[in-house]
């Protein structure tokens, strides 16, 4: 097993049909303008080192969900509600491994910021499937 990771960053590309207002909604979502604005319609903000969001005017394809770490995901989710106008989902949470919200940019492209819980010291027993612990969040009974 290599000990080290032969990959080097990671980049997540979300398109939207009017760049200016989708630099605009990026920028206020992560408090700051891009790192890099290389075309008129490409702009690039590195989330954390080597971790780019692309940004590119095209029709939006939303797939998967990109999640963004935090340290504070309570404000992070008054935060985009209030200043965004963002409906966002509520906490969900796996106690001792991670809590999380969801939402959508104003083209669909799918979103959601988390928190790290076992940085936290909460403890976390591994087991079951991955199901069982969503199924006791969402209240469902197998």
């Amino acid at each position: 097993m290599p000990t080290q990771s032969r990959f080097t960053g990671i980049t997540q590309q979300v398109k939207v049909p009017d760049i200016e207002a989708g630099r605009d909604f990026y920028a206020r979502l992560f408090g700051r303008n891009p790192d890099v604005e290389p075309h008129e319609d490409f702009k690039e903000w590195e989330l954390v080192p080597t971790s780019w969001l692309q940004l590119a005017e095209g029709t939006p394809e939303p797939a998967g969900r990109l999640h963004l770490g935090v340290q504070d995901l309570a404000s992070e989710r008054v935060r985009v509600q209030r200043e965004l106008g963002i409906t966002c989902s509520q906490i969900e949470r796996i106690p001792g491994l991670a809590a999380w919200f969801n939402f959508e940019d104003p083209w669909g492209n799918r979103l959601g910021f988390f928190q790290d819980l076992a940085i936290d010291g909460e403890p976390f027993l591994p087991g079951g499937r991955v199901h069982d612990a969503f199924s006791e969040i969402l209240g469902e009974k197998e």
